[in-house]
């Protein structure tokens, strides 16, 4: 195994030891939910609904004309200007058992109270008899038109939009009874105490009517008040009497119309009911890819002497595994360890966070942007929680080291001495040597062979290799070496050769160096004689 296999093993077994200690001591502190058990809370709404209104009121008198024109002759009664009207209502809409529609039908009650105030030309009216009386010390009595009612009748309401916060029409047409009073007017002398001009309430007073609303409504932030505008009106009869020399009675028509403020009062509570109990959560670890630039640098062991380029961003990232869900959050803690002999330090971290990146941190770069020397790994963990229950997965883990390679040092051994010997003869061997020379034949002046014949030449045969460690040159005896080495010397050989190369290094007493000399041995009856130096001859 190499050495950097044994890096790199050390490295793995390491971070995964690193890894689950950490997670084993670390605590979660993402947000806990409670548990729920199979009774949950729901909004009622419930399908009663009351109302308030007031506003101005004006009095119809039978007609347009004899309501709106002074000019006309109209009942001596019917002074009636501008009043109030106030009511409260009550309404039970009816619900559809499939699905809510915007359109809602129901049955509702209403019960109130108008006041029509006298006009400022009755002033001149009563003068005006009081004159023709001719009577100086007259006493004028007066009280105003009111209505007392109580009508029941089918509502309607429309939400224009389907959120529960929704603006509303409201129309209602309700039937029921109206207690009304007409204008009263007395007028008497004082001193006589004769009377001069009434007009008074007969003991008739309870018609039947009709009354129609019609209001829009915007509800408020918690949905249960709603306030608008509403507009009313009103149909039923009116009896009266004129006494005098003659009583008589008198019945006329008698509405109105009024338009103001109004509001609606829903009503809504929690409730308790059955739900099924809630699944469990089962959290998944997810997929690690740590890039430096666009390579991954996942289990990579950089050195310092090699690895010395500009690299790019180192960023950490992670890909859930679980299932998209609206209804559960998942969060992740991610987090970056540099190991330092036993002291195992985070350098960056994000907890219970829905991102799915981590930088790694610039304080742990060197100015080519590479991590400085140390081990490295991170560790990420899913947090998944739903309304009632939360859980946590195993660590994903991944890593990588940089690393300062040792410098080796080789001593030098005190004397290495050497010798590699090569034992060889040669052999004569017959073989054909081609002429060459010019052809008639072929082509003018050419070269050609043109014959072959019989030559004898020596070839060069290596009967073995032996190497002999801390070897003295000059006791060097290579009979003995060829006969430890086991080398089989053929029938053929009469001259066996030798060469010896001597390697010198180190603190020695031998010249330093590589020298090489060649030997030869004579063979006789099988047995090699001595080995002497070959002494090469000096060329003329």
């Amino acid at each position: 195994m190499t050495t950097n296999s044994l890096l790199r093993l050390f490295f793995f077994v390491s971070c995964f030891l690193f890894a689950f200690t950490s997670m084993a001591q670390e605590t979660s502190t993402c947000n806990t939910p409670g548990g729920c058990d199979t009774l949950a809370i729901e909004r009622k709404v419930s399908p009663w609904r009351v109302g308030g209104f007031i506003g101005p009121a004006v009095a119809f008198c039978g007609s347009w004309e004899g309501t709106f024109n002074s000019n006309k002759y109209r009942d001596k009664s019917l002074f009636n200007g501008i009043g109030f009207n106030a009511a409260l209502n009550a309404d039970y809409f009816f619900r559809s058992k499939t699905k809510p529609s915007r359109v809602q039908f129901g049955l509702g009650a209403v019960a109130g109270l108008q006041n029509f105030f006298f006009r400022k030309d009755i002033n001149d009216f009563t003068d005006r008899i009081v004159a023709e009386a001719g009577v100086s010390d007259a006493v004028i009595r007066k009280g105003s038109s009111e209505d007392h009612y109580l009508a029941v009748g089918p509502v309607l309401n429309f939400n224009f939009t389907k959120k529960p916060r929704s603006p509303f029409l409201e129309a209602s047409v309700r039937g029921g009874l109206f207690r009304s009073t007409p204008a009263a007017i007395f007028i008497y002398d004082r001193n006589t105490g004769n009377n001069i001009y009434s007009v008074t309430a007969s003991d008739k007073r309870y018609h039947a009517g009709l009354l129609a609303t019609l209001g829009f409504f915007v509800p408020s932030k918690n949905g249960l008040w709603a306030w608008g505008v509403e507009a009313i009106g009103f149909r039923t009869k009116m009896d009266y009497i004129f006494p005098g020399a003659t009583i008589y009675p008198y019945q006329r028509k008698h509405g109105g119309f009024s338009a103001g403020l109004a509001m609606r009062r829903s009503f809504a509570w929690d409730a308790a009911v059955k739900k099924d109990p809630t699944p469990p959560l089962l959290c998944l670890s997810p997929d690690l890819e740590w890039k430096m630039g666009s390579e991954s640098i996942k289990g990579h062991i950089f050195s310092t002497s090699k690895d010395t380029t500009a690299a790019g961003p180192i960023l950490l990232t992670w890909t859930s595994r679980i299932t998209p869900d609206t209804a559960k959050t998942e969060t992740f803690t991610a987090r970056i360890h540099q190991l330092n002999g036993a002291e195992d330090k985070v350098i960056a971290s994000v907890v219970c966070q829905e991102g799915n990146q981590l930088a790694f941190p610039a304080a742990y770069l060197d100015k080519n942007g590479r991590p400085v020397t140390g081990q490295y790994y991170a560790t990420v963990t899913s947090q998944l929680a739903s309304d009632c229950a939360s859980c946590t997965s195993e660590a994903s883990s991944t890593g990588f080291s940089v690393v300062k390679p040792d410098t080796l040092i080789i001593k030098e051994p005190g004397c290495f001495k050497q010798c590699n010997l090569e034992i060889y003869a040669y052999k004569l061997v017959k073989t054909k040597r081609v002429v060459y020379g010019k052809s008639n034949t072929s082509c003018e002046g050419c070269i050609c062979p043109v014959d072959t014949v019989p030559n004898t030449v020596s070839k060069y045969y290596l009967l073995g290799k032996i190497q002999v460690e801390n070897c003295d040159p000059a006791t060097l005896n290579i009979n003995d070496e060829i006969a430890k080495a086991n080398i089989k010397i053929p029938s053929w050989a009469k001259t066996v050769y030798s060469s010896v190369q001597t390697v010198v290094a180190g603190n020695c007493d031998l010249p330093q160096g590589v020298n090489k000399v060649n030997y030869k041995a004579t063979v006789k009856k099988g047995q090699v004689g001595t080995f002497v130096p070959v002494v090469e001859k000096k060329k003329k």
